[in-house]
């Protein structure tokens, strides 16, 4: 938790606070340390920063305080409360209905979240403030032109933009997504994906990050259909054919999207890096394979297309990821343990393939932070900053 930043949520539907909402002026004889919990505080909580949180603390007395809190996130609504809660040690708990609040102060000022089901599972986290937030990029969503039609329409995939401040062109990033975890959930496949943890990263060194959504994912046109059962609800198909005929139609959109990026004035065609995390990891090596001229590097967290409880993995990863080994410069390959995905020891099999085809790289493992696992590894940049930043230095000669 400590290591989690204010910022502002990347939520395209923003929570609205429980009728009222309003805090009360505290009393004159209120502690300090009390009068610190008071008033409005906004936020981000959910992986990708993709829940917005609205929170009143509207009267604070030594034994209890009134809270109306708001959490929204596009897949499952708005949840909207007033609560009682009580201080435990350090902590200002409240009991919501089904869930419970775990509310903590920082020394600068903010305060960082905790949203359980009643007991021992943790829902979301987040951090809330009530300063202004400044960014370092501004966030768009842009339409990329496809050669694909829906009847007489022209289809078109959504792209999510991360711009420095300043004028380009700016060294480029541009990030895949991976899968929707065992694919049988479709109400998963229309949340546009993006990782404001890799954006930051980059904007605040002056990059611009661009987030591809691919045929059918996120707001993009088409039927997402990268490599399914016969039964689409029976999620990905662990059948080598059927699985590396999805891997080529997310290869044949990642065409489309390389042929816009390089036509825009905001990139430096000189400056290009690919990168992406599990699905989008392994698209990115291979993608770099079959057009080397087009990148300085590779950066592929936590790669593979099946996971490795599929018996014919070993028909399907490590041969798309020698699909990249004719890309001669250097790779960075970053893994976490604890993957519910990728074994370490399948990981590493995947990346001496590569080797062996002739490809050159890095394979770099890590663990965790407590509570999560290693497939969000791209989650946590205090654990992969610094091998990062040597590869940049490498990799672009800095």
């Amino acid at each position: 938790m400590p290591r989690l930043q204010a910022a502002v949520s990347e939520s395209p539907v923003i929570a609205t606070l429980p009728e009222g909402g309003a805090p009360t002026p505290p009393e004159p004889t209120l502690p300090a340390h009390l009068v610190r919990w008071h008033g409005l505080w906004q936020g981000w909580a959910c992986g990708g920063r993709q829940c917005d949180v609205r929170l009143a603390v509207e009267r604070v007395s030594a034994t209890q305080v009134t809270v109306a809190f708001a959490h929204v996130n596009p897949l499952q609504g708005l949840f909207a409360e007033r609560a009682v809660g009580q201080f435990v040690g350090d902590e200002l708990v409240l009991p919501l209905t089904g869930a419970r609040l775990t509310l903590r102060l920082r020394n600068d000022g903010d305060m960082e979240m905790a949203f359980w089901k009643p007991e021992k599972q943790l829902l979301s986290v987040g951090v809330l403030t009530q300063k202004q937030i400044q960014t370092p990029y501004t966030r768009t969503i842009e339409r990329i032109p496809t050669p694909w039609n829906d009847g007489e329409r022209q289809q078109t995939l959504e792209m999510v933009v991360y711009r420095p401040l300043g004028n380009g062109p700016f060294p480029t990033l541009v990030f895949n997504h991976g899968s929707t975890g065992a694919g049988n959930r479709p109400e998963w496949f229309k949340l546009t994906w993006s990782s404001p943890e890799v954006a930051h990263y980059f904007t605040n060194q002056g990059w611009q990050v661009l987030f591809p959504q691919r045929r059918g994912r996120g707001q993009s046109d088409g039927l997402y259909d990268e490599g399914f059962s016969a039964d689409r609800s029976k999620g990905y198909s662990c059948e080598p054919e059927r699985a590396i005929a999805g891997f080529d139609r997310a290869v044949a959109d990642l065409d489309v999207v390389m042929t816009h990026i390089l036509a825009r004035p905001d990139v430096d065609r000189a400056q290009v890096l690919v990168g992406g995390v599990s699905r989008g990891g392994i698209l990115s090596v291979a993608y770099a394979g079959r057009r080397p001229e087009m990148f300085k590097g590779v950066l592929n967290f936590v790669g593979g297309w099946l996971g490795d409880g599929c018996r014919q993995v070993a028909a399907v990863n490590p041969v798309l990821m020698q699909r990249g080994a004719n890309f001669k410069r250097p790779t960075l390959w970053l893994y976490g343990d604890r993957d519910p995905y990728y074994k370490l020891s399948h990981s590493r099999n995947n990346f001496e393939a590569f080797k062996a085809a002739g490809g050159q790289g890095e394979f770099l493992t890590f663990e965790p932070a407590p509570g999560r696992d290693g497939h969000s590894l791209h989650n946590e940049p205090f654990i992969w900053t610094s091998a990062v930043d040597r590869y940049l230095a490498a990799a672009l000669g800095r």
